[in-house]
């Protein structure tokens, strides 16, 4: 497990607001696995990474809104627009 809400990479710094949508049905956590909470959410969105290719990028993770829990984030590099 994560120590809260660090998402698992250094120096990312957050550039949206993040956006919780509910779990999809096929997922691999049916419940938080500190509290049991049946509200666990996936949370996107956009941050300033230096270790992407280009420096930015979305990010997703799931998150409990009953406690600090949340998983490492998966970040995909964004195109640089031209």
């Amino acid at each position: 497990m994560t120590g809260p809400r660090d998402y698992g990479l250094p120096n990312s710094e957050p550039t949206s607001r993040p956006i919780a949508s509910p779990l999809p049905t096929i997922t691999p956590i049916d419940a938080c696995p500190l509290c049991r909470c049946k509200e666990v959410m996936v949370i996107t969105l956009e941050v300033n990474q230096p270790l992407l290719k280009g420096g930015k990028g979305k990010g997703s993770y799931f998150g409990c809104p009953a406690c600090p829990w949340a998983s490492p984030m998966l970040i995909t590099a964004t195109k640089e627009e031209e």
